[in-house]
């Protein structure tokens, strides 16, 4: 009898947003009687499935903590709820520009609901862009359009409707020399809407490690098992107030560097670190 698995119109898995999250990670969370940002200056582990809650006169989405991090959220120690070392999980690279990066890192402009739109029955974002072409719901059906980018009437205003997104997905990882070692390390999403962290963090970081992997002959490269770091701090915003925000970067271990990692690779050998995944 002919084999019938698979169905029809069912793509894309473990791409993109597509992937099967076991957490995510937030900068603060949301107030759980009025449901603005709250303890911006801690990260929170959340379950990955929203549930529709009720705050205040209106109904949001909210993500629970995840319970297997309860001691992580009882924890008030900065190395832990302020520091968030992980692996890169994707084979991804930079030798087609951004495109290359979009399982580990993806990034575009975003409106959730436009004014005088009726928004998508299945939460799904009103319009999506690159700055040059777009995707946008009017009601009825979703069309391509030329993105205005910075003159588009939904870019102007404060609040504005469409905003920067970046996704960001890795497995965390804990030291193991810790008293919370042994916490898990599930495949994680992290999320930004932030220009300067996209824009003055991320993308630089990104492109520096193509960069310096350029600069030693290893075009094929890949990012697989890169430790890396992010942690949470604040900055002055052009406003003045203080907001919060990250830095990132490489977490090799001692007698480890980023050029013997892709040298690694240029000479065939797998990555010492790539076998540490499941260990640490």
């Amino acid at each position: 009898m002919r084999n019938m698995n698979g169905i029809e119109g069912l793509t894309g898995h473990a791409e993109g947003s597509k992937q099967a999250w076991g957490a995510v990670l937030t900068i603060g969370r949301k107030h759980p009687e009025k449901g603005f940002p709250t303890d911006t200056d801690k990260f929170f582990v959340k379950q990955p499935q929203t549930i529709s809650k009720k705050i205040g006169n209106r109904t949001s989405l909210y993500r629970e903590n995840d319970p297997d991090f309860g001691r992580f959220h009882l924890s008030d120690k900065p190395q832990l709820r302020q520091i968030i070392r992980f692996y890169i999980v994707h084979p991804v690279h930079m030798r087609n520009g951004w495109d290359s990066m979009i399982d580990a890192f993806s990034f575009q402009l975003k409106a959730y609901q436009i004014p005088k739109v009726t928004a998508h029955e299945q939460g799904i974002p009103s319009c999506v862009g690159n700055g040059k072409e777009a995707i946008r719901w009017d009601g009825k059906d979703f069309k391509e359009i030329k993105c205005p980018n910075n003159l588009c009437e939904f870019r102007q205003g404060r609040p504005a409707p469409c905003k920067p997104f970046a996704r960001m997905a890795f497995q965390m990882r804990w030291n193991e020399n810790e008293a919370w070692g042994n916490l898990p390390t599930p495949f994680t999403k992290w999320e930004t809407k932030s220009w300067y962290n996209i824009d003055k963090v991320l993308m630089p970081f990104f492109a520096g490690l193509h960069k310096q992997a350029m600069a030693l002959g290893v075009a094929d490269y890949t990012l697989y098992g890169l430790p890396c770091v992010i942690k949470l701090g604040k900055r002055a915003s052009k406003k003045g107030n203080v907001v919060p925000a990250i830095s990132i970067g490489t977490d090799l271990p001692n007698g480890m560097t980023l050029q013997a990692f892709f040298l690694s690779q240029k000479n065939n050998k797998k990555p010492q670190l790539t076998m540490e995944i499941e260990g640490e």
